[in-house]
């Protein structure tokens, strides 16, 4: 089998291949590998504003920081570390320092939709899962 006829079967196998996913499947699934691009994500009681270093976060009485770039595995998992920061209701007095807890975000996407799951790391509490879209506002009840 001379070189060109080689590159033809190769070549048709992966039309081959690709053709199959879009009729038996629907799409196959896209290599998500990569840092996540600066975007708004929102959800129920969360909202997410993700920048090239990491991410700042606005939960309905807390807020939190991811305090790195937001890399994503080919399925679309990633991990990132940060801090959460429990609020309280009334207002900031002067001089309050808020409180800033180690924390891990583990996470899922697929570019338009995102799962976030938020734990304490000093204490391997886990504060919640949340949902989120892209390119939504949070939907977010503050304390009181």
């Amino acid at each position: 089998m001379g070189v060109s006829m080689g590159l033809n079967v190769r070549l048709g196998l992966t039309t081959g291949l690709a053709s199959l996913c879009l009729v038996a499947a629907g799409p196959c699934p896209r290599d998500l590998a990569g840092p996540i691009a600066p975007s708004e994500w929102g959800g129920d009681h969360i909202g997410l504003t993700i920048s090239d270093a990491g991410g700042a976060l606005e939960y309905d009485c807390a807020s939190g920081t991811i305090d790195q770039k937001i890399v994503a595995a080919t399925a679309g998992n990633f991990t990132a570390l940060g801090t959460h920061s429990p609020g309280h209701g009334g207002p900031i007095m002067q001089g309050e320092v808020p409180v800033r807890r180690p924390a891990r975000y583990d996470g899922w996407t697929d570019g338009d939709q995102m799962t976030l799951k938020v734990t304490l790391t000093d204490s391997g509490e886990a504060l919640g899962t949340f949902n989120l879209k892209r390119g939504q506002t949070g939907r977010i009840l503050r304390c009181l």
